[in-house]
């Protein structure tokens, strides 16, 4: 593993077509006079394609810190398709980050901009920039469904083994998880249906702890009768993250079988749904606190406990302690120590596991349920 400081050449503008004559030259460069090899870190290719050039330089800063953790060849995609020029231009920089031996290691970020039409050639110019014996990831940083970018998505990831997005701040979260349920189905693949490949989603990953801590509320050993007698469900979450509390419900409806009856929105505000239970019908609500950061706030959850009517109240008591507080059982409130990981930690750890998830693909095969009760009131 090396460190997040990063250090090496200059960025250096180039025609696309001397790419990579570029980094042979940098890399010479970082070498100096001497004739000591320069250790090069690759563990895949990584793509990471933004849509606005305020994002691609957000992106930009976070790199260092993905590749500390999975050093990479690293090409950064910046198309903005709105623009009326067409026009593309590439930058070149051989990083170098100190191991933990202390031995220098080097990778290489390529940063492609594209504007108009020259965005729809940017699958083509990736294509030639590979290093073609390494597994490839690309992390759609873009804020839109992967979906929604139809045929050019399609060719990015035509040699792709793993597709990383975020599902935090879709603007249509009902179309979003919709089409995004579809779009999985035909993209992923086991190690037997050809090439093999997987999605991940960030906002899956940050839901770790809550899946931990809701399975250790609800454990029959410790709360008998209460998974089976579930009435209502009710999560609180901030701004952008509906997605996140959305996925919760899913998974929880996954894994207890319940059907969606029917659905309602208040844009905004709260969605909310009925649900069919094998002991009978229950409610959910999830709802959008006014302010706040980005994510699951509080979860309660209604149900009996010995036949007695109880409810579990999960809550964020500060960032590093998610809290349970039963009411109505005999159970006393307890706590788990969470570690939260920034975006590039997130990317970082993802892009090491490409190991297929049947537990997050089942949680969106009935998400996509829960969006199309939704979609057919409007």
């Amino acid at each position: 593993m090396t460190s997040a400081t990063s250090a090496g050449t200059q960025p250096t503008f180039v025609p696309i077509s001397e790419i990579e004559g570029e980094v042979t030259a940098q890399l010479k460069a970082v070498q100096g006079g001497g004739e000591a090899p320069i250790q090069r870190a690759h563990m895949s290719n990584l793509i990471i394609f933004c849509n606005k050039a305020d994002l691609g330089e957000s992106v930009a800063e976070q790199i260092p810190a993905i590749a500390a953790l999975h050093p990479a060849r690293v090409l950064l995609l910046v198309g903005e398709q709105a623009s009326g020029e067409s026009e593309a231009s590439a930058c070149v920089q051989v990083r170098t980050q100190a191991a933990e031996d202390h031995r220098l290691v080097c990778w290489e970020q390529i940063t492609v901009r594209a504007k108009g039409a020259a965005v729809d050639r940017l699958p083509f110019t990736v294509r030639e920039l590979l290093i073609g014996d390494l597994p490839t990831n690309l992390w759609w940083a873009a804020p839109v469904p992967p979906p929604f970018a139809g045929h050019f998505l399609y060719d990015l990831s035509e040699h792709v083994q793993q597709i990383i997005y975020d599902s935090q701040g879709w603007l249509e979260p009902a179309r979003g998880v919709a089409a995004t349920a579809s779009w999985l189905v035909k993209f992923q693949r086991g190690p037997l249906e050809g090439q093999y490949r997987v999605a991940s989603d960030l906002s899956w990953r940050r839901l770790k702890y809550w899946r931990r801590i809701l399975a250790q509320a609800f454990d029959p050993s410790t709360a008998p009768g209460a998974l089976q007698s579930i009435s209502e469900i009710y999560i609180e979450h901030g701004p952008h993250a509906v997605t996140q509390a959305w996925q919760v419900v899913s998974w929880l409806a996954s894994r207890l079988h319940w059907r969606v009856q029917a659905g309602k929105v208040q844009p905004n505000v709260e969605i909310s749904w009925q649900a069919a239970a094998p002991n009978g019908t229950l409610r959910i609500r999830i709802h959008r606190l006014p302010e706040g950061p980005p994510e699951v706030r509080r979860i309660r959850v209604a149900c009996s406990v010995s036949g007695k009517s109880a409810a579990f109240t999960i809550m964020v008591q500060d960032e590093r302690r998610l809290a349970i507080f039963p009411e109505g059982s005999d159970g006393s409130s307890r706590t788990m120590t969470i570690h939260p990981q920034t975006v590039p930690e997130m990317v970082g750890r993802q892009l090491s596991d490409r190991e297929p998830d049947p537990v997050f693909r089942e949680s969106m095969a009935v998400a996509q349920i829960f969006a199309q009760s939704l979609m057919s009131g409007e």
